[in-house]
C-alpha cells in the first residue's frame, strides 16, 4: 500500500520540514518564535561568519556586568568594534548574504573608563 501511495507523505514533508527547522532554531539557537520563523523563512539564503576564537558555548557565558577583558578572554578579537568601542561584533554576514545570525556585545563604561557588558545580543538579523 505504501509503495502505491507514497505521494500521501508529501503534505507531511511540506509541513514537517518547516516545523522541524522551527524547533531547531528555537532549541539550538535559543531564538524566540518570531525570530525562529524569520530564520526559517531565510533558510538557505542566510550565511554567517564568526570571529576566529568565537564559540557558542563561550558566547553563552557572557553576562551583563562582565568587564571587557573577561569577554576578550572568552571570545578573542571581535570582527568589528563600533560606536567608540561600545559594540563588539562577533559575527557578520558571509559574502553577499543579507541575513545572518547576529552575535554582538554592547558595553558601557564605568567611572574609571572600564568597559562592562551592558547587553548581549543573540538574534537572527534579516533585511527589512
Amino acid at each position: 500500500m505504501l509503495k502505491k501511495n507514497w505521494y500521501l507523505f508529501t503534505p507531511l514533508a511540506i509541513v514537517g520540514l518547516p516545523a522541524f527547522l522551527l524547533g531547531f532554531y528555537i532549541l539550538a539557537y535559543g531564538y524566540p518564535v518570531n525570530e525562529a520563523v524569520e530564520a526559517v523563512s531565510h533558510f538557505l539564503k542566510s550565511s554567517t561568519r564568526y570571529s576566529m576564537k568565537y564559540s557558542a558555548d563561550h558566547f553563552a557565558r557572557i553576562r551583563p556586568g562582565m568587564d571587557g577583558k573577561q569577554v576578550f578572554d572568552y571570545l578573542g578579537v571581535p570582527f568589528e568594534r563600533r560606536n567608540n568601542d561600545a559594540e563588539w561584533l562577533y559575527s557578520l554576514p558571509q559574502g553577499s548574504a543579507k541575513a545572518y545570525h547576529e552575535r554582538k556585545i554592547i558595553f558601557e563604561r564605568d567611572a574609571k573608563n572600564v568597559p562592562h557588558v551592558k547587553e548581549v545580543v543573540k538574534s537572527f538579523h534579516a533585511p527589512k
